[in-house]
């Protein structure tokens, strides 16, 4: 399908140590193509280092990632995101 401008995008980067979300409002004019950062938020959640120790991430840990990934889907609606 045919890509609609402006458009706005979300991106949800898990790490071993940190979980990240950026929403980024893009535009294109005249054949250029420009990305302004409208938000951007870091958790830190050490998932790697449960799995380091115990080789599985912890049930404390699980419910906050669950908790973590709602959120930024409430921001992601919130933001009225086209894609992700």
């Amino acid at each position: 399908k045919p890509i609609l401008y402006p458009l706005k995008l979300a991106a949800v980067d898990i790490g071993s140590n940190a979980i990240r979300l950026q929403i980024t409002h893009v535009t294109h004019y005249e054949g250029n193509t420009n990305f302004k950062k409208l938000e951007y938020l870091r958790f830190p959640l050490r998932l790697g280092l449960d799995v380091f120790h115990e080789q599985k991430i912890s049930d404390k840990n699980k419910r906050k990632f669950v908790k973590l990934m709602k959120a930024f889907k409430l921001l992601i609606d919130l933001y009225e995101v086209d894609d992700y």
